[in-house]
């Protein structure tokens, strides 16, 4: 099949679990004899050169296209990353020219690029992999300053998903999460992963998180369980950016300096952002990795920990807690609960060093049979022959929803929607913001 990938990212502009997704799948399929050819690309990516590799034909998304279409969703002015996620969903697909090559195309729920493919009567059939929508993650970490955009994407998201001609989602949970929404069927296929097991250079007792320094990745929940373990708290290291917490107006780790100032910083210690060859190497060098995510829709470090023969602590908050059998290959703890991971680092630092290895070998196993990316591609083909097969779905877009979403004629006045406002609080708004701007450019 000739199969077009319209995704956020892949290497080498790499963010996350999205990346980690395609790069173990999509040269898989093409050793299976498909033709793939990728265009990646968001409402703020860079400009990328294109390449082949391991069979791919790699694309990114050119960053004028998505500047040129801004002015044809002036009607969202109020909402800029909102307008944005537009102007770049419809600018990757008139980049591929609609999909008009392809037998399938396989796009995202993050970043509204399944927009163009759903609404867009000549498109091919279309598969929208459910990785984590900007609604979803917005519920899970509201910022302050976005309740407006963050309705407006889900009413789009559940608006258009609900018609979409395939669900796939790569954890149980999150099948079922969107089933709900729904009311219609998402099939769960599991992600693959070919990460082969690599010895430790440097070996630690430590723990380690490896995700964003993020609410819903749990970071509080850590510090919480460390500072009721008191002084037999064991150190973790965390690995990864650092992110902005909406109700302090700090940062994350500086949240966390403030309020957990005898943990963070003490018995966790941030490292940052590191390579994939380095995050790897310090998942192989850890004593063991710790999942404390309040929600996650899957988590490729608890399986990347479990690849590389490591005990692995995970919340039932994340998707890859589908495969860990307690006492097993793992051990899992009730999401958004201190203590309950409190208990858990209790469990495994009481194991002997014997039953950590064998509790690790049985989740490398695990990894190797159930997430095997020949096995994977194979179930993945299956649901792309039916889709092609079935063809587009039955229901079109009404007329409004379909006016909502695609381009329009630029405004001429786009910011007209200010007049709706009291001029006495948009002075004060305006100089308020600009005494901070001039705080902040003068404290650099």
């Amino acid at each position: 099949m000739k199969l077009l990938f319209v995704i956020p990212e892949y290497p080498p502009h790499s963010g996350g679990g999205i990346t980690t997704f395609y790069r173990h799948l999509l040269p898989e399929l093409c050793r299976q004899g498909h033709q793939v050819h990728v265009l990646a690309g968001s409402a703020f990516s860079p400009a990328l050169p294109s390449y082949h590799a391991a069979g791919l034909t790699v694309e990114f998304l050119d960053p004028q296209r998505v500047t040129a279409n801004l002015v044809k969703f002036d009607r969202y002015r109020a909402t800029p990353e909102f307008q944005r996620h537009l102007a770049a969903a419809w600018a990757a697909w008139e980049q591929v020219e609609g999909g008009i090559a392809y037998d399938l195309v396989e796009t995202t729920d993050w970043g509204l690029l399944f927009v163009p493919w759903i609404v867009s009567p000549k498109s091919p059939p279309t598969i929208v992999q459910l990785h984590a929508s900007i609604g979803q993650i917005d519920v899970c970490d509201p910022q302050l300053d976005t309740p407006l955009q963050g309705n407006l994407i889900r009413l789009i998201e559940v608006s258009l998903l609900a018609i979409a001609d395939e669900l796939q989602a790569n954890s149980l949970a999150n099948a079922n999460a969107w089933n709900q929404l729904l009311r219609r069927k998402v099939t769960y296929i599991p992600p693959a992963l070919s990460a082969q097991p690599i010895a430790a250079t440097e070996p630690s007792i430590h723990g380690l998180v490896v995700g964003r320094v993020q609410y819903w990745k749990g970071a509080t929940v850590l510090c919480e369980a460390l500072r009721l373990l008191g002084y037999q708290a064991p150190k973790i290291d965390w690995l990864g950016r650092d992110t902005v917490y909406q109700e302090s107006g700090l940062s994350m780790a500086g949240y966390l300096k403030q309020t957990y100032g005898d943990v963070w910083g003490t018995r966790v210690r941030s490292l940052g952002e590191r390579s994939p060859a380095e995050t790897q190497q310090r998942q192989a060098n850890a004593g063991y990795m710790i999942v404390p995510s309040i929600w996650d829709v899957f988590n490729y470090a608890c399986v990347e920990g479990m690849a590389q023969g490591q005990p692995v602590l995970c919340s039932q908050g994340a998707g890859a807690v589908d495969l860990i059998t307690p006492g097993v290959n793992g051990l899992t703890f009730a999401a958004n609960d201190p203590s309950a991971l409190a208990a858990s680092l209790n469990t495994l630092l009481s194991m002997t060093k014997q039953q950590r290895q064998a509790m690790g070998a049985a989740a490398r196993q695990t990894i190797a049979t159930q997430l095997s990316p020949s096995e994977i591609a194979q179930q993945r083909t299956a649901a792309y022959e039916q889709v092609v097969q079935r063809g587009r779905f039955s229901t079109p877009p009404n007329d409004w929803l379909l006016e909502a979403v695609s381009p329009g004629q630029p405004l001429a006045t786009p910011l007209a929607f200010l007049n709706h406002l009291p001029l006495r609080e948009l002075s004060q708004y305006v100089l308020q913001r600009s005494v901070q701007k001039l705080v902040r450019s003068t404290t650099r």
